[in-house]
């Protein structure tokens, strides 16, 4: 699916993490130091943001929100769309963006709505906030993403327990002098590469869903934790991104030397590599910026950018990005 929206602009943009901080090579002596080492040097993850038990998503992303609104001088009565993008919500029932529109203290008169999405879920959730404001419906949409992704692994799983962390993320969009272009994909025929087999009512936790299982080399997990394949991930990801960025460049009429920013879904620093390889991209063009924080899932990207952004001089702020996420679904996205 192919779609461009005009007069639509992303205003700002802010990220929340736990102060809570996991040093990765501290599970040396449950995985062997030398494993530790060797995840560590390909993945780029050293350390892990992880949420107390009791901060949930609408925590996080409530306090990235606030920090938007204050930056931005936003009135919070102006929203009249919030739109939350998660894999983790507070509860199954309600859903978490009315948990949000409380915290904020938004309008009623507002339109609020979940999507359960991950790895493309920045592109995901900014499609649908481009669609409320592109049609009229709305002014002004706050844009929510994030996970308390660390609840949804396996503490003896090194394969994810490396890799995942907790953070959430605000965008505000409007009406504005701007225009945003998308190119989304899906193949729910591979779904089963990362998947949470229980919880659902496909099958409900029980006795047995939280026992824990072997697999792999030295890897543990439970029906009730993420199950993923990473080598399936990654070449379809190696396979599916690049002729996607390069469509979407062909369709922009931007050349690769043009984009400021390749905006890539943080999965690790090995397949961004790859990828950058595969496109032929400059190494400082596809920034990696989780390795003290982790793959947050739909909040990877903007998390990233907001992390790049912090690092950068005011005059250079100002560039043509293209994101791209890729994985749960499987799904791949660009904007």
């Amino acid at each position: 699916m192919k779609v461009l929206f005009e007069n639509v602009a992303i205003r700002g943009m802010a990220t929340a993490v736990p102060s809570e901080c996991l040093d990765l090579f501290s599970l040396g002596s449950q995985f062997g130091e030398k494993e530790v080492k060797k995840l560590i040097a390909s993945t780029g993850i050293s350390k892990i943001r992880v949420a107390p038990p009791q901060v949930c998503i609408s925590d996080i992303c409530e306090a990235a929100a606030r920090n938007l609104f204050q930056e931005l001088a936003i009135e919070p009565a102006s929203i009249d769309g919030v739109v939350l993008v998660s894999e983790t919500p507070d509860y199954l029932v309600p859903p978490t963006s009315f948990i949000l529109q409380e915290k904020l203290g938004l309008s009623k008169d507002i339109v609020a709505f979940d999507i359960n999405h991950g790895c493309s879920g920045f592109i995901y959730g900014l499609y649908q906030a481009s669609m409320l404001v592109s049609s009229g419906g709305c002014r002004r949409v706050l844009l929510c993403l994030g996970d308390v992704a660390t609840r949804r692994v396996h503490p003896q799983d090194k394969a994810v327990r490396m890799m995942f962390g907790d953070s959430g993320s605000a965008l505000l969009v409007e009406r504005g002098a701007g225009s945003l272009r998308f190119h989304l994909m899906s193949d729910g025929m591979s779904h089963r590469a990362l998947v949470i087999p229980a919880g659902g009512a496909k099958k409900p936790c029980d006795a047995t869903t939280s026992l824990p299982e072997a697999y792999g080399k030295n890897n543990v997990r439970s029906e009730e934790t993420l199950h993923m394949n990473g080598m399936d991930v990654m070449y379809f990801a190696l396979r599916e991104v690049p002729p996607m960025i390069e469509e979407m460049l062909a369709d922009t009429g931007w050349s690769k030397e043009e984009v400021g920013t390749f905006a890539l879904h943080q999965a690790n620093r090995l397949i961004l590599d790859q990828l950058v390889h595969k496109l032929k991209l400059p190494k400082e063009a596809v920034p990696f910026g989780v390795g003290e924080i982790g793959n947050s899932a739909p909040s990877s990207i903007s998390t990233m950018l907001c992390v790049k952004h912090k690092q950068l001089e005011a005059e250079e702020r100002l560039e043509k990005v293209v994101a791209c996420g890729f994985g749960v679904g499987l799904s791949w996205a660009a904007v």
